[in-house]
């Protein structure tokens, strides 16, 4: 699915914070599990997300807020993830407006079946590099690894980078007669930054720019482009279940039973 915040209205939820809801749970892959959000907070404004057994990504895409009395996002781009533990199982999410300018989260939330670990705990990332619009390649900028998400306790967000195309660089390829290849991914999603493209998806082409949002299920053949003469980036980020991913890992493809468990 392909969607833009340009064509969703806002919605005021408290005062000064804007939320767009740019994929319901009911669209996900796993039907009622998965969805995805944009807020604008401006003066002082206090972002409040209460959901139960979910665990979120957010990534902080301009402005400055506190979270907690910390600063995330003073100098540059911020992701912070939130797994569900133990100990808690419930936890409200919030962000307050701080600067003079408005701030603007994308967040992902997934609903888990079950807690992760008791001491898995948030954690909140800076990105402190972005890769020069000079380069000749496709640049990958890693906010949290996927080894860091499975530390973290996360049970279903695999990586969260910034992916950043040069001018005529593409993802995915094209076959011998010109068409557009594409490759095959978990879950994911993407949320463009800026810059233009064309990204395709189950074998349709959308036109792409910063706000838009786009949504692939796992194993469908996808793939993003860049035709102009400017650099085109957007935040990426994978679903999968940790449980049988690292499982596999450990036991050479015998999934076994988590201790945990």
């Amino acid at each position: 699915m392909h969607i833009n915040i340009d064509d969703i209205p806002g919605k005021e939820i408290a005062p000064g914070v804007v939320e767009r809801v740019l994929m319901r749970p009911e669209e996900g892959d796993d039907a009622g599990m998965i969805s995805a959000y944009h807020y604008t907070l401006t003066d002082g404004g206090t972002l409040t997300i209460e959901k139960e057994m979910t665990e979120f990504q957010h990534y902080i895409i301009s402005g400055r807020t506190t979270r907690g009395g910390a600063d995330i996002s003073l100098f540059s781009p911020a992701g912070t993830h939130d797994p569900v533990n133990q100990a808690k199982g419930f936890r409200a999410q919030r962000f307050t407006h701080a600067g003079e300018g408005e701030a603007r989260i994308f967040t992902v939330a997934y609903k888990v079946p079950r807690p992760a670990f008791r001491w898995a705990k948030s954690r909140s990332k800076h990105l402190f590099q972005v890769l020069s619009p000079h380069q000749t390649g496709i640049g990958y900028t890693q906010i949290f690894t996927e080894e860091e998400h499975a530390i973290m306790g996360a049970l279903r967000f695999h990586a969260v980078d910034i992916q950043t195309h040069p001018p005529g660089q593409h993802k995915g390829g094209f076959d011998e007669e010109g068409g557009y290849r594409g490759h095959r991914n978990p879950e994911e999603i993407m949320f463009f930054l800026r810059g233009t493209g064309k990204a395709m998806a189950e074998g349709v082409l959308y036109d792409v720019h910063p706000g838009s949002y786009l949504y692939t299920r796992e194993g469908t053949l996808h793939g993003i482009w860049n035709p102009t003469d400017d650099i085109l980036e957007y935040i990426c980020m994978e679903c999968i279940e940790h449980d049988k991913c690292w499982t596999e890992k450990g036991y050479h493809g015998q999934v076994r039973p988590a201790p945990w468990t």
